[in-house]
């Protein structure tokens, strides 16, 4: 089953593992013992437990005392130093990210968002996103309409900023981002399949074009246990830290 081509063979063992965890398991579910791995791979005992033991220190499975190896759940990282969309991240990640459902509204007053946005009327797209099959997020985005005629027309469920860039031009420039955490209300709990009062984490993000004028402002509410946003941080020369 395993070459003979240098590579040592818990190593060998540990990609096999790893693609039929990728191809077979969900996250949670348990491994086969060391005796059923070592029967079926005709190895060693040490090279099962090198192998397990590569998997847990690469954050692929878990090994609980008394009760086994199990699969861990792969966390989506976000990396926030650029802007780009949730689904040109995952892409990039190759992680599979499908729209449920969205809906289209016209917001022209009494609205908070009319004043961020410093216009009359916005276009509000809400969609309910899942990753390999599990509700992950709900994310509203809200678009100066004026610059963006007959979207709901066009846009189909592919990345919205790759989308306003290719079919009206425009470019995010900047952006704005906070971060908070909160429990689901009644609703989110229900989109997400969740129970009431789960952590989901909140953001909120203001983009700006070159001209320094806002065009858009995401509402996003996603699952904290399927999500981890990375931030880097830099020493400037005078010793200040910076982000």
């Amino acid at each position: 089953m395993f070459e003979n081509s240098g590579i040592p063979l818990y190593v060998q063992l540990k990609n096999k593992l790893l693609r039929d965890i990728k191809q077979h398991y969900a996250p949670g579910d348990l491994l086969p013992p060391e005796s059923a791995l070592i029967r079926t791979y005709n190895v060693s005992r040490i090279t099962v437990r090198k192998a397990i033991e590569e998997l847990a220190r690469e954050d692929v499975v878990v090994k609980k005392q008394g009760k086994g190896t199990f699969v861990k759940e792969r966390k989506v990282v976000f990396n926030a130093n650029f802007i780009g969309s949730l689904t040109q991240r995952l892409a990039q990640q190759k992680r599979r990210l499908e729209t449920r459902s969205i809906t289209y509204t016209t917001l022209a007053k009494d609205h908070p968002v009319l004043e961020t946005l410093r216009c009359n009327k916005v276009l509000r797209i809400e969609r309910v996103r899942v990753l390999e099959g599990i509700p992950f997020a709900i994310m509203t985005n809200y678009i100066v309409e004026d610059l963006v005629p007959n979207l709901e027309e066009t846009f189909t469920t592919q990345s919205l900023y790759a989308f306003i860039k290719k079919e009206y031009g425009i470019q995010l420039h900047h952006a704005v981002e906070t971060i908070e955490a909160k429990g689901a209300d009644e609703r989110e709990a229900t989109l997400l399949e969740v129970e009431k009062g789960f952590p989901l984490l909140s953001l909120h993000k203001l983009s700006y074009d070159a001209n320094n004028t806002p065009v858009e402002f995401s509402d996003v509410v996603l699952r904290s246990d399927m999500y981890t946003h990375q931030i880097k941080l830099s020493m400037e020369e005078k010793g200040t830290l910076r982000q």
